[in-house]
């Protein structure tokens, strides 16, 4: 094998790990993705742009800014990616009922900073659909996905790359391993310590997916969220075609210390999609809201986790990428986007430096650009969700706090996002700084 062709492993084929693999096949690597579920053998047999198996059993839509479809763009994926998804030109926020309405002009805050047309719509996209896109990618790039691997064990060897051991007793070499296992790393734990798993928000929920045409349900609005903020009650719609829509019914309660990590009984909310419809309708939200829940095809359990933030996110020839790295508090899209970010600055460090000699340097300049920003993203998330659910001056007197900041954010006021991370840019300028400081 040359000398400047790496080996890498990746743990976890799921979004972020997908991407993953497409930029380092694209860099010019082999690589390997290890899962439980084939989803490259399930997306492989797509045909017309349908997947025959609809793998990706929990989630519903997902929403994609400008930051990760340039990303997205750079991977060669944008046109599938825009024919598959719907603008995100307005953002809804109302009470239970739906009243007191609140408009956040969501693509007309992107286009301040964004100065190209395609880029400044956000999209809403189903979390299948993508990741169907990503692994057809990989595969089609000559990846592999080795199945029924669930990793236990990462160890470094003397020659600075790494074996992982699997539960089933087999293993693995990599020159380089990428932690993408999602929010309940194990690569994470492995490389940083059992103190470091995430920790149970209190919050759960179920997400539903719902054929608008087929129930004859009517959904004017692209993204929604309708709030109880007494009651602790949330319930969100995400409109990404004519004919399909995602509904999230979440409920806010005090974290138990004594969970097992990755374990939420649902004795708070019932599965069936038809009580989850009566019982979301007696907290009063409009009708076919209600509605969409009861005729949901697909429902998905969703426990909410976040991480404790990290100073690093390499530790020799191990690198965490996505949730692994800094999973936070879902809010706006931004745990999504800030993965794929990882993604982007991953693949452009590999460009500037190809030669595995020089991956020391791809890793540092990783840890240290992304670090920072996602650090930001994940406190940021925090703090909007502290504020959106705050009960401080009752159901009302949130509702008119919240008014007034995204009134502050429409007329430009308040600029949340300064520029438009691009990761291009970004690499440049640390590279650029490192040389300065070396001099």
């Amino acid at each position: 094998m040359s000398k400047d062709i790496m080996k890498v492993v990746i743990i976890g084929s799921g979004l972020v790990g997908a991407a993953t693999a497409i930029a380092l096949r694209k860099a010019g690597h082999e690589c390997t993705l290890y899962d439980q579920v084939n989803l490259a053998e399930a997306a492989a047999k797509a045909t017309g742009g349908i997947v025959a198996v609809d793998f990706g059993d929990s989630g519903g839509s997902v929403m994609l800014r400008s930051n990760a479809l340039r990303v997205i763009r750079d991977l060669g994926l944008l046109h599938e990616v825009m024919a598959n998804s719907s603008p995100n030109i307005l953002t809804h926020f109302q009470k239970i009922d739906g009243s007191a309405p609140i408009v956040h002009k969501t693509m007309e805050e992107v286009a301040r900073i964004e100065p190209e047309k395609d880029l400044q719509a956000p999209r809403q996209i189903m979390r299948s659909k993508l990741h169907s896109i990503f692994v057809t990618a990989a595969h089609k790039a000559g990846v592999k996905t080795i199945v029924g691997k669930k990793a236990i064990r990462v160890e470094e060897t003397t020659d600075r790359g790494v074996n992982i051991r699997f539960v089933d007793g087999s293993g693995v070499y990599g020159d380089l391993v990428v932690g993408a296992d999602g929010i309940h790393s194990v690569t994470r734990r492995q490389i940083f310590g059992e103190e470091t798993k995430p920790k149970f928000t209190g919050v759960i929920g179920y997400i539903g997916v719902v054929d608008l045409q087929v129930n004859n349900i009517a959904l004017d609005q692209t993204c929604s969220f309708f709030v109880d903020r007494m009651k602790k009650h949330l319930v969100s719609t995400f409109k990404v075609s004519e004919k399909l829509a995602a509904i999230q019914v979440m409920v806010f309660g005090d974290p138990d210390p004594e969970e097992e990590e990755g374990y939420r009984p649902y004795s708070d909310l019932p599965k069936h999609s038809a009580r989850l419809g009566d019982l979301i309708e007696s907290w009063g939200v409009p009708k076919n809201i209600a509605e969409m829940m009861r005729k949901s095809f697909r429902i998905s359990p969703a426990s909410i986790y976040d991480l404790p933030d990290l100073t690093a996110y390499h530790k020799g020839h191990v690198v965490l990428l996505g949730d692994s790295a800094h999973g936070m508090v879902p809010n706006a899209g931004l745990g999504l986007g800030a993965g794929i970010e990882d993604v982007g600055v991953f693949f452009e460090l590999l460009q500037k430096y190809p030669d595995e000699k020089d991956l020391d340097t791809v890793l540092r300049l990783y840890s240290a650009i992304r670090v920072p920003s996602a650090t930001f993203q994940s406190n940021n998330s925090r703090t909007l969700a502290e504020q959106f659910y705050s009960t401080t001056f009752g159901s009302s007197g949130g509702q008119f706090l919240l008014r007034l900041f995204i009134n502050a954010i429409n007329y430009n006021l308040y600029q949340p996002i300064k520029e438009v991370y691009d990761c291009k840019k970004v690499v440049e300028r640390a590279i650029a700084k490192e040389k300065n400081e070396a001099q």
